[in-house]
């Protein structure tokens, strides 16, 4: 089993956070992970991306041409990075700011998610990286949910620590969202 993921969005929506959140629930599993964090320091808000590359064997290049998965937070991700998801791979958009209507791929499935409105409804803007990665782990299966919500002790700094039943509930909710979405097949699936 080889799965590579590709997340962007902009600085302070927490891509980083997510992405190593990820990859610490594939190392509680037991697999071969590689992270690799990129952002843009020009200035605040300045595009941020990470990749994550989980195996149970050997994990060569954190670099990912073409993911088996991609994450997008932003429109400027949504045009920048769309276009690079495997044939027969899976895109989640966050649309409660990108337009995707104009995407036209036949060849991968889109999961359109308004992240930032099941945010809300938590209470707290902030959690939408969360949400993705809830989404996310329901939809791959690459880590589990109870993984994720083991790792966000090591993720947060201790003094963050009083957020995780937070944390807990946003990914529970993007998990639930996604489990709607399987259960009433409504999901954009082009594949």
């Amino acid at each position: 089993m080889r799965s590579d993921l590709f997340i962007s969005g902009f600085g302070g929506q927490g891509v980083l956070l997510v992405g190593n959140l990820i990859a610490y629930a594939a190392i509680h599993e037991g697999k071969n992970v590689s992270f690799f964090p990129s952002y843009g320091v020009e200035k605040r808000g300045g595009a941020a991306m990470c990749t994550v590359v989980v195996a149970e064997g050997k994990v060569g290049s954190p670099v990912i041409g073409a993911p088996s998965a991609t994450i997008v937070l932003n429109q400027a991700s949504m045009e920048k990075y769309a276009e690079r998801v495997r044939q027969g791979g899976l895109l989640i958009v966050n649309s409660s700011l990108i337009n995707y209507e104009p995407f036209t791929r036949n060849d991968i499935r889109v999961i359109a998610a308004p992240m930032n409105e099941i945010a809300m409804g938590l209470g707290d803007s902030r959690l939408v990286n969360m949400v993705a990665a809830g989404i996310y782990a329901s939809r791959t299966s690459t880590v589990g949910i109870s993984s994720l919500i083991t790792a966000l002790s090591q993720v947060l700094p201790e003094r963050n620590h009083r957020y995780i039943p937070l944390n807990v509930k946003a990914i529970e909710a993007g998990a639930a969202f996604d489990g709607d979405l399987k259960a009433a097949t409504i999901y954009k699936d082009n594949a």
